[in-house]
């Protein structure tokens, strides 16, 4: 799904998020693949606008949590989601497979 930011008539920028099933909650949850701001919209408050929406719907259909990552880089968004109680997960990290170790381990089954 997705949802458009605008202020006034101005297009700001996108929130895409899915569906995501958590079997340590035993709930949904709303997982933010990409928040996307315009640079001249940026330092206004239109992302955080944006997350408290997407925290308020994942409320409204019953998700236990709101999720999301961050390249480690993105000081101005690392600095956002700290301001909105957001916390790293340390002791989880992200895999991928892809490319040719993707066509490996698809070729396996």
């Amino acid at each position: 799904e997705v949802i458009l930011g605008h202020l006034a008539a101005d297009p700001v920028g996108f929130a895409l998020f899915f569906y995501t099933f958590s079997t340590f909650l035993a709930r949904p949850g709303l997982y933010l693949e990409d928040l996307f701001i315009k640079p001249e919209f940026r330092g206004r408050g239109c992302g955080r606008i944006m997350l408290a929406y997407l925290a308020r719907l994942a409320q409204a259909r019953g998700c236990g949590r709101l999720e999301w990552s961050v390249l480690d880089w993105n000081e101005p968004a690392l600095k956002l989601y700290r301001s909105l109680g957001a916390e790293p997960l340390s002791d989880w990290t992200m895999q991928r497979v892809s490319g040719p170790a993707l066509d490996r381990l698809a070729a396996e089954f």
